[in-house]
């Protein structure tokens, strides 16, 4: 780091700070704060590092209070709130930012408290330095008598967690999930081609100086580096992308709707894969798109709009009843269901923090009315997917085992002959010929992600 740069970065600092005091205080959702936040900052470059801050120190929040425990005579909830925060940023850059320097980190940490703590600015001092000191050579619990302990203090998820994935996985895979749920999500767009070519966007974008690297799954998709604020690229303004992890791309292609064909979209909300379904569909038939929640109906709108579709009819109303959507019969039905998220934690840095277990066996309930509901709207020899952003079988496997029992008439569909691209693990296939397919973060590369696919049986 060059010494010119650091006023830009105690700038991200000081923000970052202010950001994770408001999400502590107000309870409120780290993108949200983000994005709000961000707006004051002119240079991409303060922006980023921001944004690296934040997510980084949230999802390692546990972590860091155990290496900053260690130097404190006090509990570190005893300490007022942004004091805690100022020693977690500086803590995370010293840990796991070996390109910034130890001391840029200790001294703004300093600085920052000058600023609003005064009294603790000796404090703050000691325990950096003394952290800079140790680095990682601190005890941890043993790995193989405590896995629990040990992998929710070293990769700072909640032991709820840890101790469901630990009786599913075993101890290698955990931690390969844990330490995936860790890293920087990448930036994946959806491109849009009712407007433009995946190779033509990548053409333009690289001449906005991003760097692109095409998808290898899903046809349309391109990984974007290296983009400050993307909102501010013509391609954004002119709806030429959107953005969607590639795991949510593969959800247009399973379902796979035709031009002309009526599809139900029953959890339309944002509407990244009902926009994506109109694509599929070449902006030709009907989308009925439904959400619960009025102000969301206006995101799928919105979305619609920027991308120039027409096609998409949107309207609040709940998918356990699906009100003004039962009398009509509908080629292709999408269900993806409300979940516990559990599988784009990454994506999400504070996600872990607000979950609770008790999700997990209370929410199968609901997925299941939506899907059964939706279920009703599909035309003889028509298609129905479920999908769901989270790894938890009870919102997966379960849910579809439980529907198939009720409903022998929706048969399962080979999704090995669905997706754009080729299984080549025996585990998947085997999966996918049964009709449905779990995307894991640490084995796919991908959000986690459930697929389930049926048609139903012609009259």
């Amino acid at each position: 780091m060059k010494d010119g740069q650091s006023v830009n970065k105690l700038n991200a600092r000081a923000l970052a700070v202010q950001i994770l005091r408001r999400i502590e205080e107000e309870k409120a959702y780290a993108n949200l704060v983000m994005q709000k936040a961000l707006a004051v900052l002119s240079d991409p470059r303060e922006r980023q590092l921001t944004t690296l801050l934040v997510n980084g120190t949230l999802k390692n929040r546990l972590t860091l209070d155990y290496a900053l425990r260690r130097h404190l005579r006090k509990p570190l909830g005893e300490l007022p709130h942004e004091v805690r925060w100022i020693l977690r940023v500086s803590a995370f850059q010293i840990l796991y930012l070996a390109r910034i320097p130890q001391a840029a980190a200790i001294n703004e940490g300093v600085e920052l408290t000058k600023r609003g703590q005064r009294k603790y600015t000796p404090l703050v001092n000691s325990v950096l330095r003394r952290v800079g000191e140790d680095g990682w050579d601190f005890p941890w619990p043993d790995k193989e008598k405590e896995p629990v302990r040990y992998l929710s203090l070293r990769y700072s998820h909640p032991e709820w967690m840890v101790k469901r994935w630990l009786k599913r996985y075993g101890l290698a895979d955990t931690e390969a999930l844990c330490q995936v749920n860790n890293e920087p999500a990448p930036i994946w767009i959806r491109t849009n081609t009712l407007k433009i070519s995946p190779a033509n966007l990548q053409v333009r974008l690289t001449g906005e100086g991003v760097k692109v690297i095409p998808g290898e799954r899903v046809p349309e998709s391109l990984l974007i580096e290296d983009f400050g604020d993307m909102e501010k690229l013509s391609g954004f303004e002119e709806g030429l992308f959107t953005v969607q992890d590639e795991s949510s791309q593969l959800v247009a292609h399973v379902l796979n709707p035709q031009p002309g064909q009526r599809v139900l979209d029953a959890c339309g909300a944002p509407g990244g894969k009902t926009t994506h379904l109109a694509q599929k569909m070449e902006n030709q038939g009907e989308i009925l798109a439904i959400d619960i929640h009025p102000h969301k109906v206006a995101l799928i709108n919105d979305l619609a709009r920027r991308l120039g579709i027409t096609i998409i009819k949107a309207q609040a109303g709940d998918a356990r009843e699906l009100p003004g959507v039962m009398d009509k019969s509908c080629h292709k039905v999408l269900v993806d269901a409300p979940c516990s998220g559990l599988g784009v934690l990454r994506r999400r840095a504070d996600m872990r923090w607000h979950k609770e277990e008790k999700e997990i066996s209370e929410l199968p309930r609901l997925q299941m009315a939506i899907l059964e509901r939706a279920a009703q709207t599909v035309a003889p020899g028509g298609e129905l997917v479920y999908s769901t952003c989270t790894i938890e079988p009870e919102e997966n496997f379960e849910v579809v085992k439980a529907f198939r029992a009720k409903h022998p008439d929706f048969l399962p569909v080979n999704l090995a002959e669905e997706l754009p691209f080729s299984l080549t693990s025996e585990q998947d296939l085997k999966q996918a010929q049964k009709g449905f397919w779990q995307i894991l973060p640490h084995k796919h590369g991908m959000d986690g992600f459930f697929l389930a696919k049926f048609r139903r049986e012609e009259v």
